[in-house]
């Protein structure tokens, strides 16, 4: 019998929520955190707003590839301990 053992849908419904949450997140402190040294260091720019919210973008990223990727380990590390 050489069934894979797959991972339910929920589980995968479960990572693209928390990728978006996150990202979401991470840009709203971006933003934030943006603004406020935009008013500390500037007068009118809004230089440091972009910057902090494309960092939260590439941090949202970042989580979702690392979690995507030990996902794929796993499913391998799965699948070769059913051929033993």
């Amino acid at each position: 019998m050489n069934k894979k053992k797959q991972k339910p849908v929920y589980y995968y419904i479960n990572l693209v929520i928390q990728f978006f949450v996150e990202t979401f997140v991470a840009m709203a402190l971006g933003y934030f955190i943006g603004k406020y040294l935009d008013e500390q260091l500037f007068e009118s720019e809004a230089t440091l707003i972009y910057v902090f919210i494309i960092l939260g973008i590439f941090a949202g990223l970042s989580n979702l590839i690392k979690r995507v990727l030990k996902t794929i380990k796993e499913g391998e590390e799965d699948e070769k301990d059913q051929s033993d």
